[in-house]
């Protein structure tokens, strides 16, 4: 199937991806003796109310009859035309379908953005809409043929903010509106975000875009309901506060106006940098498991001018003396795994302990939770895998597609995803406890932008597996020191 669709480009954030599913006859689609009859389209709603709270259901499906070859054993390609009514299709946003497809079918995420962004519609509107279908007869001297166009009505609704960030002196990056929290979007619950990490007693509110203070959402009536504040107009700016430190999970419903701000026992640091001769004593960010909000990573190539080095663990990226060190029980503790980890500052004593290793590459993994260290020479997988129903092989993991080695430490591929699941082997290993490569969450659609990737070795723990939903041409690109990854749809 050849899908092209004309005047249409990528859309920001999640929310806004088109996600045209194409539903398909049979494989056969050549030599076939189509129906002699008319060329009908169809809608599965006249009358569509995009719903805001699920944008990945199906908001209308158009589907046709497969006209007619006229006896000549010839494929059939199609041309959808989608375009506001009355405007003779000028400027209509066209698909086109080979291999007998008769159907398209738009979600509520995709085209609410699709309406707004491509064909000017206001949110919350009535939008008059036709459709028209185009069969073309892959055989010379037949005319294409035009079906009636078929009405629809729909309403939009206002978008919701792609991102959602907490900013306050209750929050770890203050009212700096350009370094403000960001909060994670919950898969599958949209207009959900939620934060975990440390606050301090203060205020805090939320912003949508960082480095500007509006628009906001401010504390409602109650400590469970938010306000939104569109622009500086508005007079009301009241904010949640903070009266006890501690480790707090802040989950908002943007659809219900609702915030759950509950303590918890949660990890002590959202962020943790390494510091040492390595890194010429300069403050290295570590990675936070995609996962586990108590690990912490950092994987690279450690060099010195000695052959070997120190480094700590920081808290907060200054040698300030009241800043809290991570370091080793003893001094120049070296490689090794489950090392106990122990808490310092300058301000306690003078036991400045670091870990000092050869030069190599490294993964470090830190759980603060248990206070354990793992620190490993890394040896690099030969060849990376592709596994999964997305897959040209699908789940035989023993004929799974390899991926081209295109660095040190990096791996590529380009080629055609089916919808389905996807994860990368390392190993190829048919038993299925070898090592892997899984998404952060189970079920995440690729983002086209670099995402942290889980590592599981031997095969246990969560299976989490990315999910293709649009079928289509894919590179993918995979740091295997860095564990990460990027799913990019051409």
């Amino acid at each position: 199937m050849k899908m092209k669709i004309k005047k249409f480009n990528p859309f920001i954030g999640l929310c806004l991806l088109l996600t045209l599913l194409i539903g398909a006859c049979e494989d056969g689609f050549e030599n076939v003796r189509y129906p002699d009859g008319p060329l009908v389209l169809s809608a599965s709603k006249l009358d569509v109310q995009l719903d805001v709270a699920t944008p990945e259901s199906d908001a209308v499906v158009f589907t046709w009859t497969p006209g007619s070859n006229l006896g000549t054993n010839a494929a059939i390609h199609y041309v959808f035309e989608l375009a506001k009514k009355g405007s003779g299709f000028v400027d209509a946003i066209t698909v086109e379908l080979d291999k007998g497809n008769t159907s398209v079918s738009y979600r509520n995420g995709a085209f609410n953005a699709l309406l707004i962004d491509e064909m000017g519609a206001e949110p919350n509107a009535d939008v008059e809409l036709e459709a028209r279908v185009t069969a073309h007869v892959q055989s010379e001297g037949i005319a294409p043929k035009v079906s009636e166009a078929v009405s629809v009505k729909v309403t939009t609704y206002k978008p919701l903010t792609p991102a959602l960030y907490l900013i306050g002196n209750a929050t770890p990056n203050g009212w700096n509106a350009g370094e403000a929290s960001e909060m994670t979007a919950e898969q599958g619950a949209a207009g959900v975000f939620v934060w975990q990490g440390s606050l301090t007693p203060g205020e805090f509110k939320f912003i949508t875009t960082l480095g500007q203070f509006a628009p906001s959402y401010n504390r409602g009536d109650d400590d469970a309901k938010l306000y939104y504040r569109e622009s500086f107009d508005d007079p009301y700016d009241v904010p949640f506060v903070i009266t006890e430190p501690g480790g707090y999970q802040v989950k908002v419903n943007l659809i219900s106006m609702t915030i759950e701000i509950k303590e918890m026992e949660g990890p002590a640091y959202s962020e943790l940098w390494f510091v040492g001769g390595f890194t010429g004593w300069s403050f290295q960010p570590m990675t936070r498991n995609a996962g586990n909000p108590f690990i912490f990573h950092y994987n690279g190539v450690l060099a010195s001018g000695g052959g070997s080095d120190e480094f700590k663990i920081a808290t907060v990226p200054d040698f300030d003396p009241s800043v809290v060190f991570l370091r080793p029980e003893t001094n120049n503790q070296g490689v090794g795994t489950e090392l106990p980890v122990v808490s310092w500052s300058e301000s306690m004593n003078s036991d400045d302990f670091k870990w000092r290793i050869d030069d190599g590459v490294y993964k470090i993994k830190l759980d603060i939770r248990e206070n354990l260290i793992d620190i490993a020479p890394f040896t690099p997988f030969e060849v990376m895998y592709l596994v999964g129903d997305a897959t040209p092989n699908g789940w035989d993991v023993g004929n799974a597609t390899p991926m081209v080695k295109s660095g040190t430490y990096e791996f590529t591929w380009t080629g055609t995803l089916k919808a389905g699941e996807l994860k990368f082997s390392c190993d190829k290993q048919t038993d299925w406890n070898g090592a892997w490569f899984l998404a952060a969450q189970n079920g995440m659609e690729p983002s086209g932008a670099v995402e942290q990737m889980l590592f599981n070795n031997p095969g246990s723990g969560p299976d989490y597996k990315w999910k293709v939903v649009t079928p289509g041409t894919y590179t993918i690109t995979l740091d295997q020191l860095k564990e990460t990854v990027v799913i990019a749809r051409q």
